[in-house]
């Protein structure tokens, strides 16, 4: 199976079937806050919400103009 590439701001914590979503940050500002509240913790794309069960990484973005 091909993973997904897609970018995706819903997830869920713990693992793939958790019944637990947060939204992911959509500012690169707010990366570093949301790592730290979630250092220990993993994140999926959530089954029960129609995802493919794999685990998800925080990915910073930035544009160079």
């Amino acid at each position: 199976m091909q993973a997904d590439k897609r970018r995706i701001q819903t997830a869920v914590l713990g693992s793939a079937d958790s019944e637990e979503p947060l939204l992911l940050p959509m500012e690169a500002i707010e990366l570093d806050v949301f790592r730290h509240r979630y250092e220990n913790d993993t994140f999926w794309c959530g089954t029960l919400l129609g995802g493919c069960g794999g685990q998800l990484t925080t990915k910073l973005y930035t544009d160079l103009l």
